[in-house]
């Protein structure tokens, strides 16, 4: 399965997208929000970064403070797509990266040599 990255430079506050096939996605398995890890395999040289958020695949957002990688339905109150005052049921995801997981957010934390723009822009030629 195929998992999105989003990956966001905190100096210019720009974001950068890129797909993951199953190989490589299979390094991020097992990983959980506020863990940092190392972005080589992603082809980011040098670089660090730490899970910051993702969503499931239904499009349900990971929550930090729920353990595991499977959809839950938890009673919260106002915040985490509750915009009302009252407690609510609704399914969120644990804070796990597993193979259900579709998309990962991605803050960078420490830099390498060149710049993301370099590495994200295609080449002309």
């Amino acid at each position: 399965m195929e998992i999105k990255i989003v990956i966001n430079d905190p100096k210019t506050g720009k974001s950068f997208n890129k797909s993951l096939d199953s190989e490589k996605a299979d390094q991020l398995f097992g990983k959980k929000i506020n863990e940092e890890f190392d972005l080589s395999f992603v082809g980011l040289d040098g670089y660090s970064g730490i899970i910051t958020g993702g969503s499931y695949m239904t499009g349900m957002p990971m929550s930090k403070n729920l353990d595991g990688s499977g959809l839950r339905k938890v009673l919260i109150g106002k915040g985490l797509g509750n915009r009302q005052d009252i407690r609510r049921r609704k399914s969120i995801a644990g804070n796990t990266v597993g193979q259900f997981t579709s998309q990962i957010n991605i803050k960078i934390s420490k830099y390498g040599e060149k710049s993301l723009e370099q590495l994200f822009t295609p080449s002309n030629g």
